[in-house]
C-alpha cells in the first residue's frame, strides 16, 4: 500500500504544488533516499534502526532546500534539541546500522521463506517477485529491513493470541528495531477517526520484527508456537 501512496504523492505534488514529507523508519536512508525521489521531507524514528539497542528516544528530520527556511523557523519557535546522552547513543548505533540492518535483511528473507510455505497466512513483506508490492518496492528500495506483518487466517481468536505467548524468542512490544525480534499481536486500527487496515473475516493480524538472532533459532521458534493456532 504504502508503494502506491508514493506514486500519488510525487503526481499531486507536481500538479498542486503541495509539501510531501515520508516516514522513512522502516527503510532508514540505507535503504531508501527519499529526497532525491522528490520528497521534501524525510522523518526517521532515530529511537528504532539508528540506535540499535531499545534504549533511547529520539528522531531525526531531512529536508531540502524548499521547505528548509520553514522547517528552520519552526525549530527556532520550538526550541526543541535532542539530549546529549540521547545523541551519543544515537551516534554510537549509526556506526554499525548498515551491518545490522543487512542481518536484519537476510534473517527476515529466510523467516519470509519459510511462512510463505502457510496457507493460512498472508504476508505483509516484499518477498513475491510476481506481486505489484514486490516490484515497487525493488524500484524505490535498495533493501528491506526486518519489520513484517502476518495476516492470519483463523477461526479462533484466542489461539493467535497463543501463538504470540508461545515465542519463546521473541520479547513483547511496539518499538522495533532494536537486536532482539519482537512479536505483537495488532488489535487497534485507527487513528482517530481514520481506520488504517480493514481485515477480512476471520483474519488477525499480527507484527513481527525480525532481529539479529540465529535465523535457525528464530524458525524453529515460530514453527513451535504455529501450532497453537486453530
Amino acid at each position: 500500500m504504502i508503494f502506491k501512496i508514493y506514486q500519488k504523492s510525487f503526481k499531486s505534488q507536481k500538479k498542486h504544488k503541495i509539501y510531501t514529507a515520508i516516514d522513512n523508519t522502516w527503510g532508514t536512508p540505507y535503504y531508501l533516499k527519499p529526497i532525491k525521489l522528490g520528497f521534501d521531507m524525510s522523518i526517521v524514528s532515530a529511537t528504532k534502526y539508528y540506535s540499535g539497542h531499545s534504549d533511547v528516544m529520539g528522531g531525526s528530520l531531512a529536508v531540502n532546500k524548499r521547505v528548509f527556511r520553514k522547517v528552520q523557523l519552526a525549530d527556532n519557535v520550538t526550541g526543541l534539541r535532542l539530549g546529549p546522552d540521547d545523541a551519543y547513543l544515537i551516534t554510537r548505533g549509526l556506526r554499525t546500522l548498515d551491518v545490522r540492518l543487512d542481518k536484519h535483511q537476510d534473517n527476515a528473507k529466510k523467516i519470509a521463506a519459510f511462512l510463505s510455505k502457510y496457507k493460512n497466512i498472508k504476508l505483509l513483506y516484499p518477498y513475491k517477485k510476481n506481486s505489484q508490492n514486490f516490484r515497487m518496492w525493488k524500484k524505490y528500495y535498495s533493501g528491506s529491513s526486518g519489520l513484517m506483518g502476518l495476516k492470519i487466517k483463523s477461526k479462533n481468536k484466542k489461539s493467535v493470541t497463543k501463538f504470540v505467548n508461545s515465542l519463546k524468542l521473541f520479547g513483547y512490544g511496539y518499538s522495533w528495531g532494536g537486536f532482539e525480534s519482537l512479536a505483537l499481536h495488532q488489535t487497534n486500527f485507527e487513528i482517530g477517526k481514520r481506520n488504517y487496515l480493514k481485515l477480512g473475516k476471520d483474519e488477525h493480524l499480527v507484527r513481527l520484527h525480525i532481529g539479529l538472532e540465529d535465523p535457525k533459532d528464530i524458525i524453529n521458534d515460530i514453527k513451535q508456537a504455529l501450532k497453537h493456532l486453530k
